[in-house]
């Protein structure tokens, strides 16, 4: 069965909870002001609970992903001239020529 909680989710909550509490924390000042003691405490008898534990079976498969090569060609690369193949519909025209003086 698996969980409806996103663990993104909980490690983004985690990741503004903790500063929180952090910087709260740094905000207080304690001082002990009298010292304590245990209490006496008297105790018989008694059981522990016992468990029977069943646990889920764990499968771990290792995946294959094959992922795209991807090649960008920015504006500026295909003005420069850079970085295109021949026969790309982005290969840039040739620049004119400058007009002559007059």
């Amino acid at each position: 069965m698996k969980s409806s909680k996103n663990p993104m989710a909980l490690r983004l909550i985690a990741g503004l909870v903790a500063p929180v509490i952090a910087f709260s924390m740094s905000g207080c000042e304690v001082k002990k002001t009298q010292e304590g003691e245990m209490p006496e405490v008297k105790v018989e008898g008694g059981q522990v609970p016992k468990y029977d534990v069943e646990t889920p079976e764990l499968k771990v498969e290792e995946k294959t992903i094959t992922v795209p090569d991807v090649d960008i060609v920015t504006p500026a690369e295909k003005r420069a001239g850079g970085n295109v193949e021949a026969g790309d519909p982005g290969t840039p025209a040739p620049a004119p020529a400058p007009a002559p003086a007059p």
